[in-house]
């Protein structure tokens, strides 16, 4: 009688871990800083920032440095500002948040707003920088990551880095809420790219490239410094050029940043380019159809 034949039992197989695509800068820690300065209005969003700040970046919570823009409500003759930007009740709201979140590093700013104030206060904080220290410096609604092979990248004399914007929306494709919880990401999981879009065919593209890292004084040169919002002055030549890591979340497809361009549009005047954007960006998101 032939054997039968007995198939061998079946192996499972396990696929490897796929690679992380992004990780803490972790040999960065000790020297690592984080300043953010926001308006109190958009303290929703501080928790999410912090959150993801200290656990997805590696930033030491004491590390970390917030200005939180609340204006006085009156001038200096004690008039009702009409273009008072934020309430002491919304400033409240944004330290407790950060204090919660175990961050002791809140200063109030009380100025009238203008990028000129936000580009002086952290030019001024980094100069107070050891050299040897990197900064992230991001806007509330930014939430950067960094690739797995940064300190190959610092390794080989990079000291500044940058990505490009990309849109986070809500499943609904529309502006909706901001909420405590879940994370940010899942409230939040559709990847756009709608600034890219913004302007007419055949203008500039607006600019979604913004600097992520630096290292505050490179070669024990002069401390870096901050032209715009999007650019530091380029001081080193080469050594000063932006190594691009890939996308950056950008959390603006909610009902509190509708709020926010409103006030802004309403409240400061701005050069007709900046106005042309801030419109174009309220007309879509309050627009009853899909941003992308």
């Amino acid at each position: 009688v032939a054997a039968v034949a007995v198939a061998a039992p079946a192996v499972a197989t396990v696929a490897p871990p796929a690679a992380p695509l992004h990780c803490p800068l972790t040999t960065l820690r000790d020297r690592l800083h984080l300043a953010c300065f926001f308006d109190a209005d958009s303290h929703p969003l501080a928790r999410h920032f912090v959150r993801h700040y200290a656990t997805v970046v590696g930033v030491r919570l004491e590390r970390m440095t917030f200005w939180v823009h609340a204006p006085t409500t009156t001038d200096a003759n004690g008039v009702d500002d009409p273009r008072a930007y934020a309430t002491a009740a919304a400033a409240a709201a944004a330290e407790h948040s950060l204090h919660a979140e175990g961050v002791d590093d809140v200063r109030r700013i009380s100025s009238r707003w203008s990028d000129k104030l936000m580009l002086n206060v952290t030019n001024e904080f980094i100069k107070a920088l050891p050299r040897d220290r990197w900064l992230v410096f991001a806007n509330i609604d930014e939430f950067f990551y960094f690739p797995c092979d940064m300190q190959r990248r610092i390794a080989e004399r990079k000291t500044t880095f940058c990505a490009d914007m990309e849109d986070r929306v809500a499943q609904s494709r529309r502006a909706v809420e901001l909420r405590e919880a879940p994370p940010i990401d899942e409230q939040f999981p559709v990847r756009c790219r709608i600034r890219q879009s913004l302007r007419p065919r055949g203008q500039r593209p607006t600019t979604t490239e913004k600097i992520t890292l630096f290292l505050a004084s490179p070669a024990g040169r002069p401390h870096r410094q901050y032209k715009s919002p999007h650019r530091l002055f380029s001081q080193y030549g080469k050594l000063g050029r932006c190594n691009n890591t890939g996308s950056f979340s950008h959390y603006t497809a909610t009902t509190m940043y509708v709020q926010a361009i409103e006030k802004k549009l309403r409240n400061f005047r701005w050069n007709p380019t900046v106005e042309m954007d801030y419109r174009s960006q309220l007309k879509l998101l309050r627009a009853d159809a899909p941003l992308c």
